[in-house]
Parts: structure tokens; C-alpha cells; sequence
């Protein structure tokens, strides 16, 4: 089995088999845990295994999930440290099985309360107008179909570059997305690509 290394700032993605280190004794002397994943193997002291197993249970992981381990150089008051940094990848809290979000909302202000009940009204006047309203193009609902699956995406990468603590930018996400949609779509031969 290969042993995977970990470079400073660099994510390595791998399909967990165990999200517990296993004690074995560090050729160094002492005791290290080490990992295992489909791609092979890493080890790591006993208090970057726990920090490790840690986060891999806050984030629910199952064995043979994809996730992100990045040893992070991070400054903290003017020093650098080491932060070990766990991500799932293909999977955002609050993802739900079709692939749509559950965001969690406060409760509605009076304000609110007072727009949705004048838009609660302004519904019930069209109810009869829309009934002889013809169904919008299947472009249309293509369009709106495209759109919000894209936004779910974009809300999935902001997300994710939130955990880099402000290193990358929305805008840098929102860039990084489009040009990996472009070439996406270049490459399925100009054919949908969502």
C-alpha cells in the first residue's frame, strides 16, 4: 500500500476507509497513528490523528467517502502554525438527496410578515388569470432548470473556500466556477453542459 504524503498548502484528496487512526509505533520511536485510505496509506502523530478523527466525525464521513486533507500553513497574530483542515467533497451541510439546499432561516420580521400577506393577496387576484395563462416555453423552464442547479453549485463553492478563512474570495470562487463551466461546456462539444 502506498504511503501518501501531505506537502504544506496542498489539498490531497482521498476515499477514507477508517475515519480512526490506528495506533502502530513510529519508526522514530513513540507512537503515531496512521490512516487508511483507498489510495493508500499516511501517518501522522497522535495528536494530529485525534485532530484528524475529530473532524472527520463533526463531518459525519462514512467509510469510503471522498474527502479533502489539507496541511495548512495559517497565521494567527503575525506567526504561521499548522492547521490541519478536513473537507467532504461532493457534499455540503444542509445538502439534500436531489441535490438542493435546506437553509436554515431566522424568523420573519414584522415587515416581512406584512410583504408576504400583500403578496399572499396580489397571488390570490392572479389565481384566476393565470389559469388561462399558457405554460412558459420549454426553453424557459430549461433556463430557470440550468440556472438554479448553478446556483446550487455556486452555493457549494463558496462554501467550500470558506473554510480557507478569507484567503479565497468569492469573486476568486465566482471566477474559478465560470471558467470551469466554459470549459466544461467547450468540451462536451458545445452541447449543455448542466
Amino acid at each position: 500500500m502506498p504511503t501518501i504524503k501531505f506537502m504544506t498548502n496542498q489539498p490531497v484528496e482521498l476515499h477514507i476507509r477508517s475515519i480512526e487512526g490506528k495506533p502502530v509505533e513510529s519508526q522514530f520511536g513513540g507512537m503515531q497513528h496512521m490512516f487508511s485510505a483507498e489510495e493508500g496509506a499516511f501517518y501522522v502523530s497522535e495528536t494530529v490523528g485525534q485532530i484528524i478523527t475529530g473532524k472527520l466525525r463533526d463531518l459525519h464521513v462514512r467509510s469510503g467517502e471522498l474527502v479533502e486533507i489539507v496541511k495548512a500553513e495559517v497565521a494567527n497574530g503575525g506567526r504561521k502554525r499548522i492547521e490541519w483542515q478536513v473537507a467532504r467533497i461532493g457534499y455540503t451541510h444542509g445538502e439534500r438527496p436531489d441535490g438542493t439546499f435546506a437553509v436554515p432561516s431566522e424568523p420573519p420580521s414584522d415587515l416581512e410578515r406584512q410583504l408576504a400577506a400583500s403578496i399572499a393577496i396580489a397571488e390570490q387576484r392572479k389565481q384566476p388569470q393565470q389559469a388561462t395563462a399558457a405554460a412558459p416555453p420549454a426553453w424557459a423552464q430549461a433556463l430557470v432548470s440550468q440556472t438554479c442547479i448553478l446556483v446550487d453549485a455556486f452555493a457549494a463553492v463558496i462554501k467550500h473556500s470558506s473554510q480557507y478563512q478569507g484567503l479565497v474570495k468569492p469573486d476568486d470562487a465566482r471566477s474559478i466556477m465560470l471558467s470551469a463551466f466554459i470549459n466544461l461546456s467547450k468540451s462536451s462539444g458545445g452541447r449543455n453542459a448542466a
